[in-house]
């Protein structure tokens, strides 16, 4: 099967670069306490890595929400101090839709995670 990727047109936002059909490969990074991108793409249940790389010396982490109201957690990162690099593994959700991604830490920390 041929190798795919993922990519939207909104500045800031990442290409997702596809191994195979169901794997996903993001990168996100902090800097300034704001996260590099603002919108993440992936396909429905898509195995998913995100590298994180932390360039604060504050404590920052990347967790993944299904509502605006944070009720629902899809997957909830580690918490690292940077300088520093971690990676994450999930599975992004079967349904469609838009869901997002935050810094608990820093809740203006935040962005928009888009599963087609």
């Amino acid at each position: 099967m041929p190798k795919t990727s993922v990519s939207t047109t909104t500045t800031g936002t990442p290409t997702a670069a596809s191994t195979d059909d169901r794997s996903e490969r993001v990168r996100i990074k902090a800097r300034n306490f704001a996260f590099d991108v603002s919108r993440i793409t992936v396909p429905a249940g898509a195995q998913v890595t995100v590298e994180f790389e932390n360039e604060d010396s504050a404590p920052h982490n990347v967790a993944f929400y299904t509502t605006p109201s944070l009720t629902s957690t899809i997957y909830k990162g580690k918490i690292i101090t940077g300088p520093d690099t971690i990676t994450y593994g999930f599975t992004a959700p079967s349904t469609p839709g838009i869901y997002y991604f935050r810094c608990d830490l820093h809740p203006s920390m935040q962005g928009q995670f888009v599963v087609v």
